[in-house]
């Protein structure tokens, strides 16, 4: 039984009468629904689910959720949460009725580590490594080195040598950004992705050395953010305060990015596997979540789940203004 103050969620086991570990609270409209040892509580635009024994409380008593997920609706119905199938699906009503389904993978079993970790590190390929400080160079601290190893950027924006710890003349370098915190070269040396105190990440031609854009303006949240391009360079994934990860294309960085909801804030590393299909992501409690990146991969997951696809009558029903096409078989 839960009842929801302005203290927090209290929650009851009523074969025992004793009170289980409070929620915090998370505003007006809250609701709460419950699932063998987990729950769910969304209030207006925003979702949280929650193991009220894990993880360990903070300092100040207070627990975080095991996920933190937005929605653009406040008309929300038919939660449901499948731990077996480790999915969360909802409905979320407006102009149209929308089934949304999302990943709770690691969150929900024995991947799940009381204890958490300060640091993690991905390899080339996606899979769990050393993680190594950054290295000085120079004097200076380095927040990127290049794929061959001889050029570092550091906290200033410039470039030096590896080999001598001397700043290069001549050859650019990241300008017009505050101190920066993070940075990351794509494998190929095309692409530069860095972040600066100010929470702005921009990304770079590291060839020209011309801003391509801006991907975020900055915020009141300090974060170093967890950054990591695709091998190909085609995708660069970055995390966000809230333990969102964000995936742009390099090619159209202007376009929205998508949006992957990890859990389980900050992130501390992301990897892409060598195909770039799926995206590895390591937080304090989970040494490594999997997620697909790849659209072909997440379409054959979506057609197994629907089958065949809509027929002619479904198709009439949900999209009369558009032509009948088939989506999943042949």
């Amino acid at each position: 039984m839960a009842s929801a103050t302005s203290t927090g969620v209290v929650t009851w086991d009523v074969r025992t009468g004793r009170e289980r570990p409070r929620l915090p609270p998370t505003g007006g409209g809250l609701r709460v629904e419950f699932a063998g040892d987990y729950a769910l509580t969304w209030t207006p635009g925003f979702l949280a689910l929650w193991r009220p024994g894990l993880p360990d409380p903070a300092d100040d008593g207070t627990r975080e959720p095991l996920l933190t997920f937005p929605v653009d609706s406040s008309a929300l119905g038919d939660l449901r949460l499948d731990l077996d199938a480790g999915m969360l699906r909802y409905r979320e009503q407006g102009r149209t009725d929308s089934v949304y389904t999302v990943s709770l993978q690691g969150l929900t079993g024995d991947a799940w580590r009381d204890r958490a970790a300060g640091n993690a590190a991905f390899d080339g390929r996606g899979r769990p490594a050393r993680a190594v400080p950054a290295p000085v160079v120079g004097g200076e601290r380095a927040v990127a080195v290049d794929p061959a190893g001889r050029t570092a950027l550091t906290s200033e924006g410039t470039l030096v040598d590896v080999s001598t710890g001397k700043r290069m003349r001549g050859v650019g370098g990241v300008k017009g950004e505050d101190y920066l915190t993070r940075g990351v070269f794509s494998s190929d040396g095309r692409y530069l992705a860095a972040a600066d105190a100010q929470g702005r990440l921009t990304l770079w031609d590291a060839r020209t050395w011309r801003r391509l854009a801006v991907l975020r303006t900055g915020g009141s949240n300090r974060h170093d953010p967890a950054l990591d391009f695709s091998a190909d360079g085609s995708l660069l994934a970055a995390s966000d305060p809230e333990g969102v990860v964000h995936v742009w294309e390099t090619a159209t960085p202007a376009l929205p990015a998508a949006a992957l909801p990890a859990g389980d804030a900050p992130v501390l590393a992301l990897g892409f596997t060598a195909d770039g299909g799926e995206l590895h992501i390591a937080t304090p409690h989970l040494a490594d979540r999997t997620l697909l990146s790849a659209p072909d991969r997440s379409a054959r997951r979506v057609c197994a789940r629907v089958s065949a696809g809509l027929t002619e009558a479904q198709w009439r029903r949900w999209f009369p203004s558009a032509d009948h096409r088939r989506t999943c078989g042949t």
